[in-house]
């Protein structure tokens, strides 16, 4: 199975942010098509909006930020990829409690995590330093290196 990319790795795809050179390298390195699960598209369609309400980009950057993603979708370089939500949710909640305090991860990044498990990924990119370090507890090998 293919690497599990973190939403805020796969954002640098679509928009322009510190580190997009590194993600796209990343996401480039990978064979079609990246898994795409409800989490990771709900977050990033969120985070375009959430970037015009911080005036980080404006509504025509944020729509082809849209359309490019939805392209994509469309063209088949990242598959709708279905998470059981229930046990996503239960094996969250087992991560949350082994490693949480240790960690510091949100929740949300807990069940980035947990997608990747659900759907046979083996590898896990992402920047984000708590996020890596229960993405290594759950068992998964994290890149960047």
């Amino acid at each position: 199975m293919t690497a599990y990319f973190d939403t805020g790795v796969l954002l640098k795809n679509y928009c322009n942010e510190p580190n997009s050179p590194d993600a796209i390298s990343l996401i480039l390195a990978e064979s079609a098509p990246l898994p795409l699960t409800h989490f990771q598209e709900a977050e990033l369609r969120n985070t375009f909006r959430l970037k015009v309400f911080r005036k980080e980009i404006n509504s025509s950057t944020m729509a082809a930020a849209i359309g490019l993603l939805d392209e994509d979708i469309r063209f088949g370089r990242l598959e709708r990829t279905v998470v059981n939500l229930e046990n996503a949710y239960r094996r969250a909640e087992k991560l949350s409690e082994a490693h949480t305090i240790s960690t510091g991860t949100r929740l949300l990044d807990i069940l980035h995590v947990v997608a990747a498990l659900e759907i046979g990924s083996i590898r896990f990119v992402s920047f984000d330093q708590r996020q890596r370090a229960m993405a290594k507890k759950a068992g998964l090998t994290i890149l960047p290196r």
